[in-house]
């Protein structure tokens, strides 16, 4: 039951980035900007003092170089790469004032936690404050402890700091 449990928060972590990225438009419908414009609106910052902490500790096996943020299309996206494939992390926000968090996932100590608000299902929690450039995300993110399915779920406490310009 808890591998069935653990399948669906990662299709529903994966379903909400795959939401959170696409917006309303069709597809076939021409752009109103040019292409130079609309590349111009997307705006990418990396590797600037990123810091991620699970659990009151460093995310450890995360690359913080390569933690980068991009804002297009009305959404902030945070994303990383890891090192020696073993964890992971990737935020999708609105880019306003006040901005939520409307999907996250991350990799620790070999589970999948995330956060999520999708079709009245709601897993973990996350509040975004903003100083300037700098994008302070905290929370509680949920998921199965992939080493022992049987022990149900787990939520563990994150930070992330992120600059995104």
């Amino acid at each position: 039951m808890n591998r069935v449990i653990a399948g669906a928060m990662g299709l529903l972590a994966t379903g909400a980035v795959v939401v959170g990225c696409s917006n309303d438009k069709p597809a076939d419908k021409p752009s109103d900007k040019p292409a130079a414009s609309a590349a111009a609106d997307t705006k990418v910052s990396s590797g600037s003092n990123a810091q991620v902490k699970v659990d009151g500790s460093d995310l450890a096996g995360l690359d913080l170089n390569s933690v980068t943020c991009v804002k297009q299309g009305g959404k902030i996206n945070v994303g990383s790469a890891a090192i020696g494939g073993q964890q992971g992390l990737g935020v999708v926000m609105t880019d306003e004032a006040t901005p939520k968090v409307e999907s996250l996932g991350l990799v620790y100590d070999g589970s999948a936690l995330a956060v999520s608000e999708a079709m009245g299902v709601k897993v973990g929690s996350a509040q975004v404050k903003v100083d300037g450039d700098t994008y302070t995300i905290t929370g509680e993110a949920s998921g199965a402890d992939m080493k022992n399915p049987m022990a149900g779920m787990i939520n563990k406490p994150f930070t992330i700091t992120v600059s995104c310009s």
